[in-house]
């Protein structure tokens, strides 16, 4: 059965940061998203580069082994541009970016993968994640160190162990071949989607059956949940040839890799950018979330493994204990403020005639802090009008026995006349 890819993409520089950092490419056969390590210089300049030179292997393959071939080829020649880019210029040094791409092979997706950006499958309602994060944290969840829900918390989440660029050993790729059927949905994104928004909400938007609708979604609950990354998205609809005559979108360069690749020859422009205010204000508001690299080989990782060893659980109890020290506090504080209230009473109208209220006139957000106590017999209309006026404004008291002090007063007066 012949099958169509139908596909949409779309790159959005976030709520925080000031450029975009991510790369993409949405071609005829090939499809790639790039993330640029933030913390470091030229994170731009290195996922354009390496989106624009494994571009170039979007063709027509006759099998998959040639098309995972070509695309492992591509990947490791943008990793040699990279590195020659940063001998050139040295101020680039640390730069690096993480890689997923996909070439469609009739009806097989070879997929490589390097870094924290993600592959998804959707497929008859249910989302299953196909590539694996190479990061610190997932490092400690493999070895058994912490919980996948505890890596979000991780002091080093956003540590990579792969990418391609500044780096000593040649770059290590994951392959996945994946046999397409009809209705299949592949989701590519950026840590910026996948490492915010919960797998659930992204499950639920994937199920959107318009492809436009659904991207879109997607990119507005990154930004519901603050979007303090770069934003990229690509889908891809797996249909039967016969039965779409849709047009899918055309060749689309997205993020950094949309515009020429420029680099200045000295780093003058980057310091510049380092002692504007704003940009440094923007740098030192971003450095919890920039990415760093560790080598997989570097002989300090056992260490580091083991730096954080139920650390982060205990941090986990703290922070929930302190939460609920917190919540007995506010309690607390809440049951004095209303226990206060419950201390005094005043005189007013009920029915009309005149009632005791225990509590404050006072109400918040609809919320009242008083109650009837005790209504009299008295009618207010016997009353002279200076002391109608007196109990349509109400008459405060000190306590209850001041309040049926000043009831009594005011029965006495109507007596006397």
């Amino acid at each position: 059965m012949a099958l169509k890819v139908v596909s949409v993409s779309k790159s959005d520089k976030g709520k925080v940061r000031s450029s975009n950092q991510d790369s993409g490419y949405s071609g005829v056969n090939l499809f790639v998203v790039a993330d640029g390590m933030g913390g470091h210089a030229g994170g731009d300049i290195a996922s354009a580069i390496a989106t624009q030179h494994v571009a170039k292997v979007d063709d027509v393959y006759e099998d998959g082994e040639l098309a995972i071939g070509a695309l492992l080829n591509a990947m490791r020649e943008a990793n040699v541009k990279l590195t020659e880019t940063v001998s050139k210029f040295n101020y680039l040094a640390g730069m690096g970016t993480t890689m997923d791409a996909v070439l469609i092979t009739e009806n097989l997706a070879s997929i490589a993968h390097i870094g924290d950006s993600r592959v998804y499958l959707l497929r008859n309602n249910v989302m299953t994640q196909i590539t694996k994060d190479h990061t610190f944290v997932q490092k400690l969840v493999d070895s058994g160190k912490i919980t996948e829900e505890e890596a979000l918390y991780h002091p080093r989440r956003n540590v990579l162990m792969r990418v391609l660029g500044d780096a000593t050993e040649e770059p290590e790729f994951d392959i996945h071949q994946l046999e397409l059927e009809a209705g299949d949905r592949l989701l590519l994104c950026s840590d910026g989607l996948c490492s915010y928004v919960p797998g659930a909400i992204i499950e639920e938007n994937l199920k959107v059956t318009n492809l436009d609708e659904a991207i879109d979604l997607l990119i507005d609950e990154a930004k519901e949940y603050g979007a303090p990354d770069n934003v990229t998205v690509l889908l891809l609809d797996v249909r039967e040839s016969i039965e779409t005559n849709e047009v899918t979108q055309g060749i689309t360069w997205l993020g950094s890799a949309a515009n020429e690749v420029v680099i200045k020859s000295n780093s003058a422009g980057r310091i510049l950018e380092i002692f504007s205010p704003v940009r440094w204000l923007e740098s030192f508001r971003d450095s919890a979330s920039k990415e760093e690299f560790f080598s997989e080989k570097d002989p300090a990782l056992a260490k580091a493994i083991n730096e954080f060893g139920g650390k982060v659980r205990n941090w986990k109890l703290r922070g929930a204990a302190l939460f609920i020290a917190l919540a007995i506090l506010s309690g607390a504080s809440l049951w004095g403020i209303y226990s206060y209230t419950q201390s005094r009473y005043y005189l007013a109208v009920q029915d009309g005639k005149i009632a005791i209220y225990q509590g404050i006139k006072e109400s918040f957000a609809g919320f009242g802090f008083s109650h009837l106590y005790q209504q009299s017999t008295v009618e207010v209309a016997s009353l002279p009008d200076f002391q109608q006026e007196l109990l349509s404004r109400t008459i405060s008291a000190d306590s209850l026995a001041d309040a049926k002090k000043k009831l009594k007063q005011i029965v006495e007066s109507a007596k006397n006349g």
